[in-house]
């Protein structure tokens, strides 16, 4: 058997009615997430399974701290934040935690850095998803993987999806609308119009 035929050995993951429970039932919100992103905590970060790549959006980029003098050349175009093709500002490795404490795991990520409006601060792909192992179940807003000291879930949070969704309609009717994130940077909140 060759190395591309080899499966991966995953431990069992399962979702539950408990895990459900504050849900509102019936939904079809997408999952969005907080994620610790250099040395801040990254509200709305939106788990994307239909994406092949991390992006971190300028907005957030600037509140974290990042210069642009940090990023790396991407020659690429991306297609699908819009409708037109964007060309990027450029990629950055971070260090980005999901989970907390040691129910956690590090990945060393390449974000593309986007300047466009968005109701979201980052976006994860299945590039990354794949390399944390995680499921994702949306019915549940859960999602869920392993680590040496067991399954870690992060839910969702629903009241959060439901803003962001209704900003985004807001940006998309008025594309020089006022954008708005939060990000916490070493416990302080920040709240930025922008």
């Amino acid at each position: 058997m060759g190395e591309g035929d080899k499966s991966p050995d995953l431990p069992t993951i399962t979702f539950t009615k408990e895990d459900a429970a504050g849900i509102i039932p019936g939904h079809d919100d997408p999952m969005v997430i907080t994620i610790k992103l250099a040395n801040a905590n990254l509200h709305r970060t939106l788990v994307n399974q239909g994406s092949s790549v991390d992006i971190l959006f300028k907005s957030a980029f600037n509140k974290i701290g990042l210069q642009e003098k940090e990023l790396r050349a991407y020659p690429n175009s991306l297609f699908g934040l819009g409708d037109a093709p964007i060309q990027p500002l450029g990629y950055i490795p971070l260090h980005t935690t999901f989970g907390k404490g040691t129910h956690s795991r590090i990945l060393s990520i390449d974000y593309i850095v986007v300047d466009v409006s968005s109701a979201y601060n980052a976006l994860k792909g299945r590039t990354t998803l794949n390399q944390l192992e995680a499921i994702v179940s949306t019915p549940h807003l859960y999602m869920k993987f392993p680590t040496p000291e067991g399954i870690v879930t992060i839910k969702g949070d629903q009241k959060l999806v439901r803003h962001c969704y209704n900003e985004s309609l807001d940006l998309k009717g008025n594309p020089k609308g006022k954008e708005s994130n939060t990000i916490e940077l070493g416990g302080a909140r920040a709240r930025k119009e922008l």
